[in-house]
């Protein structure tokens, strides 16, 4: 069976009152490559002219994204989705709590999966330490993980694909735009909706943690 990498980024924060939602998405790929092909079509278009090979969706136009999300709707790529509502909570942004919403996307991701070779994060914390302690969590919370990383977008860019992702996602909840969420809802193997309260909760009676 062919091996499966997992690309993670997450839309909106948990600390900040003003984002009602956080969005952490999921996209598992057997041919990885192929998102260096789509960003790189995105590019020869002449409307995407960032050196940095970043495509992000809040600072990428309109005609980059819908070509960026016409080529990912040909591939088999399987997205995986949390929403995660904030019931008006300031939530701080704790490796502990991030990785809270990574296990409850993960646990979509492996019941679906039977093997995934790689977890491709977005880098999320700046400091090692923050990381080490979140890769902690996540296994104590998992189980068991397979190999993981944390990335700096602008050298992998294929990470950028989790971003494009979360951020229609956000969009949609937000009511701000719908469009490019129904482009590739068909590609949305699940898609949770939790508030915080319910999402801690749910891993202190699975985990029995205090």
């Amino acid at each position: 069976m062919a091996e499966i990498t997992v690309f993670i980024d997450e839309s909106g924060t948990l600390p900040d009152p003003k984002d009602r939602v956080v969005i952490v998405a999921a996209v598992g790929t057997t041919a990885p490559a192929k998102i260096e092909l789509i960003i790189k079509k995105v590019r020869e278009n002449g409307k995407f002219k960032r050196k940095t090979g970043e495509l992000k969706f809040y600072t990428t136009g309109e005609r980059s994204k819908t070509i960026f999300f016409e080529k990912v709707t040909k591939e088999n790529f399987d997205i995986f989705i949390l929403i995660v509502e904030k019931m008006g909570r300031k939530i701080p942004d704790t490796p502990q709590h991030f990785a809270i919403l990574c296990w409850l996307l993960l646990t979509d991701v492996f019941n679906f999966y039977p093997q995934v070779k790689k977890i491709i994060f977005d880098r999320h914390f700046h400091r090692n330490k923050d990381l080490e302690r979140f890769n902690q969590f996540l296994k104590g919370f998992l189980g068991k993980l397979p190999k993981i990383s944390h990335v700096d977008s602008q050298k992998e860019q294929r990470v950028n694909i989790a971003d494009m992702v979360a951020g229609a996602v956000l969009a949609k909840e937000t009511g701000k735009e719908k469009k490019f969420y129904q482009m590739f809802k068909k590609q949305i193997i699940s898609e949770t909706k939790i508030n915080w309260p319910e999402a801690k909760r749910k891993l202190f009676k699975t985990k029995k943690l205090a």
